[in-house]
């Protein structure tokens, strides 16, 4: 509702006829940006603010009002004379402006503001008298104030009165229409709680006290209470009952409210529509008694029919390889019934493949589909069910990048590096990556080719060539190596791969003798499997869940080196929250070649242990014998496991204190069980900041079983979780 002010245009015209000709030279200069005070009667009777807006060919002079406004009013101001549109002021333009002007005042605390307006030689006036500003006094509850906690009560009262910028969270502003939806959630609670029939009534004080607050009492009528009964359900498919029974046994009793029969019916109606009734809907049917008490509700789930997928639909607007990967990685659910679970699946290999910025899959059901022929696997049911086709639409990440990045960490000391990457080469939706990355170790530079839908399937093929050079100890290796894989994510927390390749290696030194360096000019051709199950909340960041990882992979003889072993890493970990803040986590790994000693195997290519993701108190691979000169010579079995507890001191960043106990083996295997029973542990403390990409993590691990020659603990510096 406006309040437009009786007289102001006819006083404006008295005032314009007084002061024609400064009133003009004002005008005129204010076309021009500039402002030109004018003394007039309502000026100097406010006088607390002036300033002036200008839009075009629109001009606004504010007199009056309070300083802390003019910012916020400027801008609100101005948005209104753009929105407008006029090109000169109307007696409708400065009556909406000073309803909106008012109304802001209103909406800040000062209930009794008046906004006059005038226009006067082609600018509009508005003169603002804005009373007091007016606060919230004393809250008071009268009624059934037992219901809830007062805390509580005032906490939803005041709710939209102190989400505002820079509000008072004792004596906010006063604005009735905030207090008045206050009241509202007031009463939404207790509905909530179970008494449908609540009431709730803002009772204002009279007049002020020397502050300029005013008190408040809320009073509440909660009449009776309403508890929810039994539950009856039915409904279900076969193939959902279970499931759907779980909803229902988990919300018996408690407070009956319309929300939480709503809730129930929408958790039913979403995992039949998930699962392929797409068309499913569920009823409620209960009665409530005018004195309330215990409902009993019966609950209806209507699937009809269950859909099966057709066919895979990408946007037109896809480039070609955008939509081979799609169709690739898609095809599977074909031909299937409908399943979110599968979709989700699909859905976030698409998204691995990081060509996609954004994709939306939806079902679209396609009348009078064409039956599908029957056979073993495809039952009569699925043959002739009615069908949906999976439309997808989405927003494609730039194909080609490049990057760069610098880091530390306290092994491989400064790094530098750039990438280039093409994840749409040739509008294939193949990926063409090149790296080149230098730290004090030397330069590693390669380039890699991924398909991310081998030969149409739902496979990744990825060939990756590298040339490295390693002097960081006693010793210098260059090495050129092929890598080949065919990995598959099976489910959520299902992948394998399989692996093969090639490198051909020369190591030189000055130093160390035959037996520490092992074979100084080899090539390794190796094939193997790895298998991940990962149950984490998050993989970079995870809180929650576990992980175990296998992998086996066969080095064979290859151009007469002389080098054959089998070689298997086994790893796992387990996260649990204790607390929102507190967090327990243990790793273990056990590394382990078989059919080789040391000696015989090439120096880098041994197991080692120690570092940031070993046992802590020592240096990276310095757990073991090294030589005088201080080169690690590795072994033949790692063996390790850690504990940790980290505790949240603010957001992002966590304080920890672990414990590592491990041990390196040097001797000829015969199981991947095997390992050394000489024990070094280590207990320490750390930081970690979380980012997206994974924690920046600090820690120092004090030696505890030290030796002579050893060092009494080592600090570290990495990105990454050590388990």
């Amino acid at each position: 509702m406006r309040f437009p002010l009786k007289g102001a245009a006819e006083d404006g015209r008295d005032d314009a006829a007084r002061s024609a000709v400064p009133v003009l030279l004002s005008a005129c200069l204010g076309l021009l940006g500039l402002w030109l005070p004018l003394p007039s009667p309502a000026a100097a009777s406010v006088g607390e603010v002036a300033f002036r807006v200008t839009e075009g060919a629109l001009c606004v002079q504010v007199l009056g009002g309070d300083a802390s406004q003019t910012s916020a009013l400027e801008t609100m101001l101005k948005d209104q004379l753009t929105l407008s549109g006029l090109q000169q002021v109307s007696e409708p333009l400065a009556d909406d402006l000073a309803f909106f002007t008012r109304q802001h005042y209103i909406r800040q605390g000062w209930p009794e503001a008046e906004v006059r307006w005038s226009l006067q030689a082609g600018v509009i006036h508005l003169t603002i008298e804005s009373g007091q500003q007016t606060r919230v006094g004393a809250v008071t509850w009268k009624g059934d104030r037992q219901l809830l906690p007062e805390e509580e009560m005032r906490k939803f009262l005041l709710r939209p009165s102190l989400e505002k910028e820079g509000a008072d969270r004792t004596h906010p502003v006063w604005v009735g229409a905030d207090l008045a939806t206050g009241a509202g959630l007031v009463q939404r609670r207790l509905r909530a709680e179970g008494y449908l029939n609540a009431k709730t009534t803002l009772l204002p004080a009279e007049g002020l006290d020397a502050e300029g607050r005013r008190d408040l009492a809320l009073e509440i009528q909660a009449g009776p209470a309403f508890q929810l009964g039994q539950i009856h359900f039915s409904g279900a498919p076969p193939e959902l009952e279970k499931r759907s029974q779980d909803i229902v046994h988990a919300v018996q009793g408690g407070p009956f409210n319309e929300a939480r029969v709503q809730q129930i019916e929408l958790q039913l109606t979403t995992l039949a529509q998930e699962a392929g009734w797409l068309d499913a809907s569920t009823l409620s049917d209960y009665n409530l008694s005018p004195r309330g008490g215990t409902v009993d509700v019966r609950l209806t789930l209507m699937p009809g029919p269950r859909y099966r997928v057709r066919q895979v639909v990408p946007h037109e607007r896809f480039s070609r390889g955008s939509q081979r990967v799609l169709s690739a990685g898609f095809r599977e659910l074909q031909g299937q019934w409908f399943s979110a679970e599968n979709l989700d699946l699909v859905f976030r290999r698409a998204l691995d493949t990081a060509m996609f910025a954004r994709l939306d899959v939806e079902p679209q059901r396609v009348p009078d589909a064409e039956p599908l022929p029957v056979n073993v696997k495809r039952g009569e049911d699925l043959a002739h069910a009615p069908a949906a086709d999976l439309s997808i639409r989405g927003e494609e990440t730039p194909p080609k990048t490049l990057g760069f990045e610098v880091g530390f960490d306290t092994f491989l000391g400064p790094q530098a590096g750039v990438t280039w990457k093409n994840t749409n080469v040739m509008d294939t939706g193949n990926t063409l990556a090149a790296e080149l990355n230098w730290s004090t170790a030397g330069p590693l530079g390669s380039i890699s080719l991924n398909d991310p839908a081998f030969l149409g399937s739902t496979y990744a093929a990825t060939a990756r060539l590298a040339v490295e050079s390693f002097d960081l100890f006693e010793y210098t290796r260059y090495g050129t190596s092929l890598n080949l894989e065919l990995a598959r994510r099976v489910s959520r927390h299902f992948s394998y791969s399989l692996f093969g390749g090639a490198s051909l290696n020369t190591v030189d030194t000055a130093v160390l003798t035959e037996a520490e360096l092992g074979p100084d000019l080899y090539t390794l051709a190796f094939v193997g499997m790895n298998f991940l199950l990962d149950h984490r909340d998050n993989a970079v960041l995870p809180k929650k869940g576990w992980f175990f990882n296998a992998r086996v992979e066969t080095t064979l003889d290859a151009m007469g080196s002389g080098v054959s072993y089998l070689r298997t890493d086994l790893r796992g970990a387990w996260y649990q929250p204790i607390t929102k803040k507190l967090r327990f986590a243990a790793g273990a790994a056990l590394l382990n070649i078989q059919g080789a000693a040391a000696q015989d195997i090439p120096i880098d290519s041994r197991v080692f242990n120690g570092g940031p993701n070993s046992v802590r108190a020592f240096a990276e691979r310095e757990l073991g014998p090294l030589t005088q000169g201080g080169t690690p010579l590795g072994g033949t079995s790692a063996l390790m496991v850690s504990t940790e507890m980290s505790y949240e001191v603010v957001k992002n960043l966590e304080i920890a204190l672990f414990t590592d106990i491990g041990s390196l083996g040097r001797g000829s295997n015969s199981s991947a069980f095997s390992y050394s029973s000489d024990f070094r542990t280590a207990v320490g403390l750390g930081l970690r900041y979380h980012l997206p990409f994974g924690p920046i993590r600090l820690d120092y691990g004090h030696n505890v079983s030290r030796r002579e020659g050893e060092g009494g603990g080592m600090l570290h510096v990495v990105v990454g979780f050590a388990f």
